[in-house]
């Protein structure tokens, strides 16, 4: 009976250890974490640069300009002319008292002094009688460099007595404006976009 007892005695400490151990879990210690080591190497890499290249380009244009042909006038001496028949028929009229038709002859010269260019005048004239004044038709030339053109002007009147001569004005309506060129050389800058490449080592680390 004893012994019986004594059996059932250790077995309750047995399980009283067994069951003790299963309720306090036992801590195991924990090791540090480390984190893998890094590989690195030097890489080398081509970097595009873009950059502009210029260069000076030279080159000839047409440069005109407008100017006035350079040119020369005269005026020639006023002619007073009797025209009616009759023994006068030519004379000038200051010889003519009795002169019953006249004719007043202006004239003007123009040179054209310009080397090259030819150019287009106009003249006009104005006549004036006593109290009254009239204006001629204009007169147009064409006149080639070096050349001399001749505007001539006449009026017919009646002078009167005594006789009375016509004055007259000579005056220049247009002279021309030509346009004078010549070659110029230039320079300007050109300039394209290029790309080039450098090489750059960094280091890459895996």
């Amino acid at each position: 009976m004893r012994v019986t007892i004594l059996r059932y005695l250790v077995l309750f400490g047995v399980l009283t250890i067994l069951i003790a151990g299963c309720a306090a879990p036992v801590e195991l210690p924990l090791e540090p974490f480390k984190e893998p080591e890094k590989v690195c190497r030097n890489v080398t890499q081509e970097i595009p640069v873009a950059h502009a290249e210029c260069t000076n380009i030279s080159y000839t244009e047409e440069v005109c300009e407008r100017k006035k042909l350079e040119y020369t006038s005269a005026l020639a001496p006023v002619v007073h002319l009797c025209v009616a028949d009759g023994e006068c028929v030519g004379s000038p009229l200051s010889e003519c008292p009795f002169c019953p038709r006249a004719m007043t002859r202006c004239k003007m010269t123009i040179t054209n002094n310009d080397d090259t260019k030819s150019g287009s005048w106009t003249v006009g004239a104005k006549y004036t009688l006593g109290t009254s004044g009239f204006d001629k038709d204009p007169i147009t030339y064409v006149i080639a460099p070096g050349e001399t053109a001749t505007f001539d002007f006449h009026q017919m009147y009646v002078p009167g007595y005594p006789v009375n001569s016509a004055s007259c004005e000579l005056y220049i309506i247009s002279e021309p404006i030509v346009d004078v060129c010549h070659q110029e050389t230039r320079l300007k800058r050109d300039c394209v976009n290029v790309t080039t490449y450098v090489s750059v080592e960094r280091e890459v680390c895996e």
